[in-house]
């Protein structure tokens, strides 16, 4: 260094950083790190500048740099470092790197928080269960962090108790909406048209994605008499690039991507758009700032979060008597207004629905019980695990065939069922695919086994579309009712066992029952084309209904109220 390394540099590359010039702060900092030995607070302003830039590799090298000089601030530091790693999507570094902050001593709320978004997809399900109580008794004690470092949806991943799903408070983007942030909204000069203007908000647009699957028939079944109906989209290049046809031909599709939110706040609100739906509430990529602006009278939340979201300024939940059961409005900021048999959208026309494939191509046995597991990994829990041992000990010659990638998820899940007895022979993994060979192979399964306290959502739904009966589990909060909603609406609600034991009853007889399994099978398709859930039109017109019912009470000046849609007479013969 020679003479490099004095106060008065030092000083220099700190007061670029207090001046917010993070550029700067790099140049006069770049021959200290270029050096090799560039003292602790160079590194750290390094480290706060690349991230602020969007430089997070660089960001995570000298957060980690600065670790080791710094050792009464080193687990924080690590645990800003495996964040930047997670975020990178690399799971093993980030696990290393809180690995490294356990072995100096307790994991501090940030340390835990990201562990254990690590270990969910890995499967890791000893090690959560432990972590995961840990979390929970603090939220029975009341403590705050327990309440304000986790994502809303990997909280919903573990947690089935509605009444603390209500209390989380951490919000993975965006800033809360405030009451008078509320009032203006609602209070801001507004005319309504002879159509109701319909805006629909998401991120999620493709053909191919599992909210598109479910939702287009909607988009083609509304009444144009009636309503005016925007696809306001922010979808990434990446998903777009996805998209076999849908973007191309829907007529009302307004791209705001590479809009602000102040721009894309006053293209929404030019279009005097009466009812501003968000279908993302509080998952990946959502733009919570642009909703809390305040774009509509009357704003809602529908479809893509299962519960309660709070901060964004959302006046209604769209759910259902299941998924909003009764007693349940204490836990919600929102103001439920329930259709009257799924709240879950279901294109009936053009869900592709292909012959499955021979079992030997799959790599499945042709004898034998195959119970399907298709929902996201990250669902399972070690009860969930149990569970599923407990049948396939019942079943002599049955398998478990699991959607899962390859990697540390297979691994672990292998081995923790190995310690409950089962063999790994029997448990066959299946990679992603494309929406119409997941649709084909799906149907190759028996039984599909269902998960909890996150329940199947379009994965429950494409399992009866394939004909697949699920066998799910009574639930204790939105995000756990919904298999039950679901098989409700196609009339098997007798598939949804009350507790534990009764689980694994229904599951371990239905696969001994080859005459049982062949009724459901006939009853499935059946009532597929019969049933309100595939029913696209019938649908379309109770959430039409809903959307009447809001505007009613807004064009009149009164506040929201809950309410429930009237169903509309019963089909007397298949819908299709």
């Amino acid at each position: 260094m020679g003479g490099m390394n004095t106060e008065d540099e030092v000083g220099e590359v700190l007061q670029a950083f207090s001046a917010g010039d993070w550029r700067l702060c790099l140049t006069r900092a770049a021959p200290f790190l270029t050096s090799g030995d560039a003292p602790a607070p160079v590194l750290l302003a390094a480290a706060q500048s690349y991230s602020r830039l969007g430089h997070m590799p660089e960001a995570a090298y000298f957060y980690e740099m600065a670790a080791e000089l710094m050792s009464a601030e080193a687990p924080l530091l690590l645990t800003l470092a495996a964040r930047i790693r997670l975020q990178l999507f690399e799971e093993s570094k980030a696990l290393s790197l809180i690995r490294r902050v356990q072995a100096l001593g307790p994991l501090n709320v940030e340390a835990l928080s990201t562990l254990r978004k690590i270990l969910r997809p890995r499967l890791a399900l000893s090690e959560l269960a432990r972590l995961d109580a840990q979390v929970h008794r603090a939220m029975l004690d009341g403590e705050a962090w327990a309440f304000n470092n986790e994502d809303p949806l990997f909280h919903l991943m573990w947690c089935g108790d509605e009444r603390l799903n209500g209390l989380v408070r951490h919000m993975p983007t965006g800033r809360p909406f405030t009451p008078e942030s509320r009032a203006a909204r609602r209070a801001r000069p507004h005319r309504f048209g002879e159509k109701i203007r319909i805006g629909y908000l998401t991120n999620d647009v493709s053909d191919q994605h599992p909210t598109m699957i479910l939702f287009q028939g909607v988009l083609a079944a509304h009444d144009p008499e009636r309503f005016e109906i925007t696809l306001f989209c922010y979808t990434d290049e990446d998903l777009t690039e996805t998209d076999l046809e849908f973007r191309q031909r829907y007529p009302n599709l307004v791209v705001i991507r590479d809009l602000d939110d102040d721009a894309a706040a006053e293209l929404i609100r030019a279009r005097g758009i009466d009812i501003l739906v968000d279908m993302k509430g509080h998952t990946r990529g959502s733009r919570i700032d642009l909703v809390n602006r305040g774009l509509a009278p009357v704003q809602v939340a529908w479809l893509g979060f299962p519960g309660t979201c709070y901060g964004i300024d959302c006046d209604y939940i769209i759910g259902d008597p299941v998924v909003l059961s009764d007693g349940s409005e204490p836990h919600f900021h929102e103001l439920f207004c329930r259709l009257p048999e799924t709240y879950q959208c279901n294109d009936g026309t053009g869900r592709p629905r292909p012959a499955p494939p021979p079992r030997s191509s799959l790599g499945l046995p042709e004898e034998g019980v195959v119970f399907g597991s298709f929902n996201k990994p990250a669902k399972i829990t070690a009860t969930v695990a149990t569970l599923w041992a407990r049948v396939l000990s019942a079943v002599p010659g049955s398998v478990l065939w699991m959607l899962c990638p390859p990697g540390p998820a297979r691994e672990n899940f292998t081995s923790h069922m190995q310690g409950l007895g089962i063999e790994a022979s029997r448990i066959i993994y299946m990679p992603r695919a494309d929406y119409a060979e997941h649709m084909a192979r799906m149907a190759a399964a028996d039984i599909a086994l269902d998960t909890f306290p996150y329940s199947g959502h379009t994965t429950t739904s494409d399992c009866l579309w394939a004909g697949v009966p699920v066998v799910a589990l009574k639930g204790t909060n939105f995000a756990s009712r919904v298999s039950e909603s679901l098989l409700s609406a196609l009339g098997l609600a007798e598939l949804v066992a009350g507790d534990e034991h009764a689980f694994v009853d229904m599951a371990v007889m239905m696969a001994r029952s080859p005459l049982r399994r062949r009724a459901l099978n006939a009853r499935i398709e059946q009532n597929r084309l019969r049933m309100p859930l595939f029913d696209t039109e019938r649908f379309t017109r109770h959430l039409e209904t809903a959307f009447e019912m809001m505007v009613e009470r807004a064009a009149r000046g009164l506040p929201p109220k809950a309410f429930d849609v009237p169903a509309l007479p019963p089909r007397t013969g298949p819908f299709a």
